[in-house]
């Protein structure tokens, strides 16, 4: 298998709220509806402004399409010159709303964005056009230079037998990384994958909806953020 060489740079994994959405019983971030830290300007950009050199900005939460200045947030990395690509994570639900301004960031500041979308049985079942509204917007984003989306499919090892024959109904397969839940957050016990990052690049940084750093520590910034409001 050939080993690709890591990308140069740092990406900087920031969760601007831990304010949610959806409430998933397995949250790996302890997010929710009842949650409302949101990450203010100030603390954005000294992360932003203390990072060296080229970087990628990774914005999570939480639903980080829930925090009202997400836009600002994206342009002001982009406005430092140093950030070479955004990457949102997000359960897609308010996509469609914020679709056209991020369509608008990527046109206008020529940036490479990747939308990441989670998919699993608990969104499914509250939201049973999610899969054809990804389909919707991914076909929409194939006519943006620049602009990609991909799937995190998360499952349970029983009850989610069929999932990828779904996805592949609605032409998602080829563009869906396919998991099984991890153990870490919300969800723990032997029944379940311990948590990993696969990384392509040299540095990364993960940082709490507070503005807490961790370092590379993810099961850290999971447990602190248990205890934010």
């Amino acid at each position: 298998m050939e080993v690709k060489p890591l990308k140069q740079g740092t990406r900087l994994y920031i969760n601007i709220t831990n304010h949610c959405n959806m409430d998933c019983p397995f949250c790996c971030m302890y997010s929710g509806k009842d949650k409302g830290t949101y990450m203010d300007q100030a603390t954005f950009r000294g992360i932003v402004d203390n990072v060296e050199g080229i970087f990628e900005l990774q914005l999570e939460g939480g639903e980080p399409l829930c925090h009202k200045e997400m836009t600002e947030f994206i342009e002001y990395g982009i406005s430092t010159g140093r950030c070479s690509r955004v990457i949102i994570l997000t359960n897609g639900v308010r996509l469609p709303e914020y679709f056209n301004k991020i369509k608008t960031i990527v046109e206008s500041y020529k940036i490479e964005v990747l939308i990441k979308i989670s998919i699993n049985y608990y969104i499914l079942q509250r939201e049973p056009n999610h899969m054809e509204i990804i389909r919707d917007l991914y076909c929409e984003s194939k006519s943006i230079d620049g602009l990609d989306i991909w799937c995190n499919v998360r499952k349970r090892k029983q009850g989610d037998e069929n999932i990828e024959e779904e996805l592949a109904n609605y032409g998602l397969r080829d563009i869906s990384n396919v998991f099984y839940l991890q153990s870490y957050g919300r969800l723990t016990g032997s029944d379940y994958d311990a948590p990993v990052i696969v990384q392509n690049i040299e540095n990364w940084k993960i940082y709490a909806s507070d503005g807490s750093c961790f370092g590379t520590d993810l099961i850290g910034r999971s447990e602190y953020e248990k205890g934010l409001n």
